[in-house]
């Protein structure tokens, strides 16, 4: 069984004590029952794993020695989610399955048909449940909350070179438009009821490929989902001479 991931916000070196904190604490000990002596793994969202054996496991607190500490280099790609946001509890389904799937970055999406933010869904919220899946699929880097943004600015955004693409049941098929080289790509997937004729227009017109994935009409966190699980699946064309 592989060795449960527990969140540290600093993660010293070898040798020293990492301290979990009380929430962390409480969900080593309590939910998996971990006791003293027992090996672990934490993270710190930032690149960096170590390798910890409990020296204490309290049910208020929990601290381990440090016995091997990693430092993992950045994706050598950014996949960058900018998303109009599901309703209700769906947003978290939305991150959650997109962090475990090798999104890197994540920006509300504010198209004209776009639902309005609910006042409780929060940047620390989210940070939350973009931490939980990093830990559940054992991925170091946390991805980057961005502001929110209109389809456009996020299509201006990226970094020159990106791979920008729209989802859209209309669209080319993924393993045509997925045949590319290496390097960064943008998803852009819309509100429930798409992106108006305007919008959909001025994103094709500066450089959006629309990309189908099914004929079906999908949620939109079933699009994003399936839309990242395709790029995991797909290891881009290496450029030739």
């Amino acid at each position: 069984m592989s060795e449960k991931w527990f969140y540290a916000e600093t993660i010293p070196g070898v040798g020293e004590t990492v301290a979990l904190d009380p929430a962390e604490a409480r969900h080593a000990t309590r939910a998996r029952h971990l006791q003293a002596g027992a090996e672990a793994t934490v993270c710190d969202g930032a690149g960096t794993t170590a390798r910890i054996v409990l020296a204490e496991a309290g049910r208020r607190s929990a601290s381990g020695i440090v016995q091997e500490r990693t430092v993992h280099p950045p994706p050598a790609h950014r996949v960058h989610l900018a998303s109009a946001l599901p309703k209700g509890d769906r947003l978290a389904t939305l991150l959650s399955m997109a962090t475990q799937l090798g999104m890197t970055d994540f920006t509300p999406l504010l198209a004209r048909r776009s639902v309005v933010l609910a006042r409780a869904e929060t940047p620390e919220r989210w940070s939350r449940v973009l931490r939980e899946a990093c830990k559940q699929s054992r991925r170091p880097w946390q991805p980057t909350l961005h502001p929110p943004a209109t389809p456009l600015e996020s299509l201006e955004q990226a970094p020159a070179q990106s791979l920008t693409l729209l989802m859209d049941a209309g669209g080319e098929p993924a393993r045509v438009l997925l045949n590319q080289p290496p390097g960064d790509r943008l998803l852009l997937v819309g509100p429930e009821g798409g992106f108006d004729a305007e919008e959909y227009a001025t994103l094709v017109a500066a450089g959006a490929q629309p990309m189908a994935l099914t004929t079906a009409t999908l949620r939109i966190e079933t699009a994003a989902a399936a839309a990242l699980a395709v790029l995991e699946l797909s290891p881009p064309t290496q450029a030739t001479n």
